[in-house]
């Protein structure tokens, strides 16, 4: 009989409740058995079966429970991962790792040292945009590469509610909410820059901390742009490649978001697979064309954990990877503050 591991959720905010709860729940070998929830029985009314409690010592107490996911705010990352490894939980920390390098270190040498799982849940390596774009260069599609730009565009005029992520603080502003996704793809796909460049501001009446970013990592033969707005009604493509063969643009990152939010079960292998009209188009000598979208699966990280801890396969998510993404973060920081290039290699 296959061995089941009991996680208990840290909250159940969106990232609970649209990406963590329905995709630990579609992993046959894991059990979505406690949620942290301080107020309301939401969690419960949707997985009748969970155990909500109302602070997390609760669950580092509870011996039945094996992985902790912590999704709270960025600044409650580190003490709360520290915790649950303390506890002897597993833990899969949402994104960005931690608020700092020093913060990161700490977590990985303790998880080893009490021999624990420790990961990152960087989904978008699991999207379609991503998928596409990795399967173009490995393919050489689009010839030589002179440009790689990526973009979140979202139109929120008015600060939004959640204090942690508009008010100055550890981890906070759109460069750590958004931008660590960015920043790992082009980390994964390419490996660290030369040199980078970051323009950070507030552009909102009323935004307190960074609200846009346009950022420039420089490579040897290529660039890659990447960009966040909360001022764009209309947003740029998700994804822009541009080669000396020919150029790709995708309009839409991914669907699975979308899909989960409107209450889509994870539950079959091509529940991502997007329709036609969905995919981005190639424009080479030949002609344009549309091209059809490799399918993303966020279920394969959970499907990744439940192995890793099983058989022992390599982590999607290495918990190094995740501090060098901090680490990026702290040099594009740098860079907006002295409005200079900064020199990495």
């Amino acid at each position: 009989m296959s061995q089941i591991f009991n996680v208990a959720l840290a909250s159940y905010g969106m990232s609970g409740q649209v990406f963590h709860a329905p995709l630990i729940a579609a992993c046959p070998h894991l059990k979505l058995a406690s949620v942290v929830q301080r107020s309301g029985k939401s969690a419960q009314e949707q997985y009748p079966d969970v155990h909500v409690v109302t602070d997390l010592q609760q669950v580092l107490n509870d011996p039945t429970i094996h992985i902790v996911v912590v999704n709270t705010p960025n600044a409650l990352h580190y003490p709360m991962a520290r915790d649950a490894l303390r506890a002897g939980k597993h833990v899969v920390l949402e994104k960005p790792f931690s608020c700092t390098l020093d913060e990161g270190r700490k977590l990985i040498a303790l998880a080893e040292q009490q021999g624990l799982m420790l990961t990152v849940f960087h989904n978008r390596r699991l999207q379609s945009g991503y998928l596409t774009a990795q399967k173009l260069l490995h393919d050489k599609t689009l010839g030589k590469l002179n440009t790689f730009a990526t973009s979140i565009d979202r139109f929120r005029p008015a600060p939004g509610a959640k204090k942690w992520k508009e008010e100055p603080g550890p981890g906070a502003g759109l460069l750590y909410d958004l931008g660590s996704h960015l920043i790992d793809e082009c980390l994964m796909l390419f490996g660290l820059p030369s040199s980078v460049y970051a323009d950070l501001r507030i552009e909102r009446d009323g935004a307190r901390s960074c609200d846009y970013f346009d950022i420039r990592l420089d490579y040897p033969s290529h660039k890659c742009v990447l960009k966040a707005s909360m001022l764009a009604r209309e947003p740029a493509p998700a994804y822009v490649m541009h080669g000396d063969q020919g150029s790709y643009i995708k309009t839409v990152a991914d669907v699975q978001e979308s899909r989960l939010a409107a209450g889509t079960i994870p539950a079959h292998n091509d529940w991502a697979a997007e329709e036609p009209h969905q995919w981005g188009f190639i424009h080479l000598e030949q002609g344009r064309t549309s091209y059809p979208t490799v399918s993303g699966n966020y279920s394969y990280f959970y499907d990744n954990v439940y192995r890793h801890l099983t058989i022992g396969e390599a982590l999607l998510v290495q918990p190094e990877q995740a501090l060098v993404v901090v680490g990026m973060i702290d040099v594009l920081e740098r860079s907006a503050r002295e409005r200079a290039c900064i020199e990495l290699a």
